[in-house]
């Protein structure tokens, strides 16, 4: 009995102990302490704390350990107090919290942030009941902001270069020779030290060295002290995968110029002159014989323009059809440093090498018995007679989709979209012929200057919204190991680093990420004469910082520069998710958000209703161009009435689409109603150019692989064809920036890939010769298309799915027609809101309307204001989604005839299309523009009134 009651009260006691020291703290949790200014540290303190107290330490040594702490130096904090206004829109995301303020002085601060911050509570016992990491980049934002200029700088008589480190303890600059021998060390001169500027001085023999700094710095994940050797995040040149960065002159060195760089001046078209072709460095020319094979898939292969003496490639002569045409840009996906290519060729595998090779670069298990089967026949060897057995041949993936996602041969091939950025000011090296070095600076120029030649303005793709890594053990870190906790995005309770966008993501909210942003910019601008930027996941910036770009971009001019930076133009994926959603944070650069910046946003809206949603996501459902196949189809479960009300809501998006997307536009909906373009919120854009209209890019599935899975299963190829070119039609005839991907005018096909961004060569290559099409080439890759392939199986084994040359000649010579109907009149580029106001009205509008059909009239009349185009008084679009010939009357449109370029050009279909007085027919699956002399003294072509 006395053992038991003693058992008894051993467990009381533990209890009684445990829980008086329930509230005492044995480690430090979390980050939520934030210091967001000299004066005011935000954090949700314990409400029974009778003191609390920031503690910072150069050592990083601060513990908590059963209500202890041991370690640093002590700032009070005072009680609680308000935010002001600034502070309280800054950090809206946690202004509900307590905030504290505290009186440091500023040597006291520079101190602090060199080494760990922690934040403690304690109770009336004077014992730690809650210690949490601090986050600061509110405080570095007010005092280590520099404007100056950081990377290499170049003089009369010598070199220099500035790294921003704020939180470094010491930053030593180490030279390199070409063999990355170390010749010598640095000491900063201390000067910029005030704003946190390392600044490092030496002579002209600097040029064309590599170097690295030495940074030893606190690092909040190791919670130590760390010494990095790492690149310098304004780089402008690297060695051979990125391990040194090295001075380079891009102003000064003639050597890194094309022939007359200096003297190229580029005279950029109104943004609403614009038209978009997105594509790929290496998917350009790695599939073209026309290209010598140490071009191929380099920048190299854009010079070959049949100019100066130089061969004409097949790719460069489908480009200069489609300048000749009307096309303004080219986009490039990113062309900045990236980190999963490996620039060594030596070390990769690529399509044209033996396929045991993969087994040489590749220690796994599941792929030693195709290495034994193939042996030195090439990987597209294997490839091309596994898909001709085969179409939806899984065997294609055992390279692709081992397990664990980089296991595979995409792990070691060289090809990838390039959003995983590594250096932000360099040119990427694995489009290089030579990649250590200079060498792709000047290759990356003559590329940009042959694609001038053809009139063609250049768009890169940047990627400033996340890092491919961060933290202290990765080597693709580097801003994170310069100023670690600062340009990432940290959960404001956990710490934990944020990573909506894919990968590790970067607070542009944060002063020096803003001017990275800029400066990068004007750089690649500057320096490289890029024309256009597009933002990718735009959506994760701050609004703000979009808007302070494009008036820094204006300071660059012809005269002084060679840049026209006014008229340089910027867009980007305007999406609301992730950490940042409904301008949680800051006010977003979302579509919604962005109406009268001038800055484009993707219009996902029209994307939908012309295309419908993403096959792979959302299965087998239809799009306006369906028509009225939406009925017929046997895979779509929905009644009659609710597919005739999605036609109508899609046709309704379509229209807003077609004015540009204007919020502001009014119109009649299905229902009867006057609305303007916000109604149902489809319209977000308050200026035409501020929406890029599209139906796809290299994201999901391409117009052909996305239409194919809407289709009827028994439809011939010719209507397979006459739908896409539709689809474009819908762009092309509208007012906004039309955007297409690369080879969409050929039918592009991914074999139905929806994420190819790994895919390899395979299914993301374009034969410009037309000799082969990627449809139904092995299923694609598991990681994102699995759910899927089911599905696929069936849709490319249907038989009547054969892309053959004259399909995609075909294609491609009407969507060059449709081109050119664009740029035959302004009527389709409206510069402004009001000109889409007074001159463009839809008819056929309404609950009355004759389904599938959507009729566009663009006026010059007198009613319309100044004359745009004297040769027309107006033109009239009608598109006819419908599976058989339609008629419309059309009220005040006598006098009209089909556009000569239609009348003369590749589709015989079109030119079947009459119109006779009022009445307009238009042939089954076709756009069909007509035209009206100009005749103001006798007529009038209406206008939008909307009476």
């Amino acid at each position: 009995m006395r053992k038991y009651l003693f058992g008894v009260l051993l467990l009381a006691g533990a209890l009684i102990i445990q829980s008086c020291s329930s509230n005492v703290a044995d480690t430090i949790e979390g980050a939520s302490a934030h210091w967001v200014s000299d004066s005011v540290l935000i954090w949700n303190a314990p409400e029974v704390a009778t003191s609390l107290e920031l503690r910072y330490c150069d050592k990083a040594s601060i513990t908590v350990r059963n209500g202890r702490v041991e370690g640093g130096m002590a700032i009070p904090l005072a009680e609680s107090i308000a935010l002001n206004d600034s502070l309280s829109d800054r950090y809206r995301h946690i202004s509900y919290r307590t905030a504290f303020s505290l009186n440091p002085d500023f040597e006291t601060v520079a101190a602090a942030i060199k080494g760990q911050i922690v934040a403690v509570a304690y109770n009336s016992k004077g014992k730690v009941i809650e210690a949490t990491r601090v986050q600061f980049p509110g405080v570095i934002d007010q005092f280590f902001t520099f404007d100056g200029t950081l990377g290499p700088i170049y003089k009369e008589d010598g070199i220099s270069l500035n790294v921003w480190a704020p939180t470094a303890q010491n930053v030593e600059l180490i030279i390199y020779d070409a063999d990355k021998n170390e010749i010598m060390r640095s000491q900063s001169s201390g000067n910029y030290a005030e704003h946190g500027v390392w600044n490092f001085n030496g002579s002209r023999d600097w040029d064309r060295s590599f170097y690295r700094f030495l940074v030893t710095v606190y690092h909040h994940e190791s919670n130590r002290i760390e010494n990095f050797e790492v690149t310098d995040p304004y780089s402008v040149s690297l060695s051979t995968d990125s391990f040194y960065s090295q001075f380079a002159d891009l102003a000064g060195d003639a050597s890194l110029k094309p022939a007359a760089w200096d003297n190229l001046r580029k005279r950029l078209p109104a943004h609403t002159d614009i038209t978009l072709y997105e594509g790929h460095v290496r998917d350009f020319s790695i599939k073209d014989p026309s290209v010598p094979l140490e071009y191929r898939g380099t920048y190299k292969a854009f010079t070959l323009n049949g100019k100066n003496g130089r061969p004409l490639s097949d790719g460069m002569a489908h480009l200069i059809r489609l300048s000749d045409a009307g096309l303004t840009h080219l986009h490039l996906l990113p062309i900045n440093d990236i980190a999963t290519v490996i620039e060594d060729r030596n070390l990769r595998i690529d399509l044209d090498d033996p396929y045991n090779r993969i087994c040489e670069l590749i220690n796994h298990e599941g792929l030693k018995e195709e290495c034994e089967r193939h042996g030195e026949t090439t990987i597209r060897e294997v490839f091309t007679m596994l898909a001709a057995d085969n179409p939806v041949t899984e065997k294609i993936q055992l390279p692709y989709d081992l397990p664990g996602r980089y296991q595979g041969m995409a792990s070691k091939d060289g090809f990838n979209w390039g959003y995983d950025p590594f250096h932000f000011n360099a040119p990427e090296g694995s489009y290089s012929t030579n990649p250590e070095g200079v060498t792709r600076i000047l290759e990356l120029r003559e590329m940009v200057q042959s694609l001038h030649e053809i009139g063609l303005n250049i768009v890169v793709d940047v990627v400033y919204n996340h890092t491919f890594a961060s933290g202290p053990n990765s080597r693709f870190s580097v801003l994170d190991k310069v100023v670690p906790g600062y340009y990432q995005r940290y959960d404001a309770t956990t710490g934990a680093i944020e990573t909506s966008t894919c990968c590790d993501n970067t607070a542009a909210e944060h002063l020096m990420k803003e001017k990275l942003i800029i400066d990068s910019v004007i750089l690649w601008a500057k320096y490289y004469k890029i024309d256009s930027f597009r933002f990718d996941l735009m959506g994760h910036h701050p609004k703000q910082v979009m808007v302070n770009l494009v008036e820094a971009l204006k300071d660059l001019t012809l005269e002084k520069d060679g840049v026209d930076g006014k008229n340089i133009y910027i867009y980007g994926e305007g999406w609301n998710f992730g950490e940042v959603a409904d301008n949680r944070i800051f006010d977003q650069a979302t579509q919604f958000m962005m109406g009268g910046t001038g800055i484009g946003n993707f219009n996902d809206r029209s994307r939908d209703a012309i295309r419908g949603r993403n096959f792979t996501d959302s299965g087998r459902f239809q799009g306006f161009t369906s028509g009225q196949f939406l009925f017929p189809n046997e895979d779509n479960n929905d009644s009659e009435e609710a597919q005739l009300g999605n036609l109508l809501s899609q046709a309704d998006r379509i229209r807003v689409g077609m004015t540009g997307n204007l919020s502001t536009y009014e119109y009649i909906n299905r229902y009867g109603e006057r609305v303007n373009g916000l109604n149902e919120w489809i319209g977000f854009a308050l200026m035409p150019q501020e929406s890029v209209n599209y139906i796809d890019k290299h994201d999901n599935e391409t117009l052909w692989d996305n239409t194919q899975a809407k289709l009827p299963k028994d439809m011939g190829m010719d209507d397979r064809v006459r739908i896409h070119m539709l689809s474009q039609a819908f762009k092309n005839y509208g007012q906004g920036i039309p955007f297409y991907q690369m080879g969409s005018d050929i039918l592009r096909s991914k074999s139905m890939d929806r994420n190819s961004f790994d895919s390899g060569d395979w299914f993301n290559a374009i034969d410009w010769s037309l000799e082969s099409h990627n449809w139904g080439i092995g299923l694609p890759p598991g990681w994102d298309n699995r759910n899927r392939w089911d599905d696929m199986r069936e849709l490319m084994t249907n038989s009547t799915i054969q892309v053959q040359r004259e399909h995609m000649e075909f294609a491609h010579n009407v969507f060059l027609d449709q081109l050119k109907v664009r740029y035959s009149t302004p009527l389709f580029r409206l510069p402004d809101a009001e000109s889409v106001h007074r001159r463009v009205k839809f008819h056929n509008t309404g609950p009355d309307q004759i389904p599938g059909i959507i009729a566009a009239s663009y006026s010059d009349g007198r009613c319309a204001g100044n004359v745009l185009d004297r040769s027309h008084d107006g033109v009239l679009v009608i598109f006819n989604a419908h599976i058989e010939a339609q008629t419309i009357e059309i009220e005040g449109m006598t006098g009209m005839r089909l556009h000569p370029m239609l009348a003369n050009g590749t589709d015989t279909i079109v030119k079947d299309a009459v119109a006779n007085g009022n009445s307009f027919t238009v042939p089954a699956l076709t756009a069909a523009v007509f035209v009206k002399p100009q005749m103001r003294s006798q007529g009038e072509f209406p206008c939008n009134f909307m009476e």
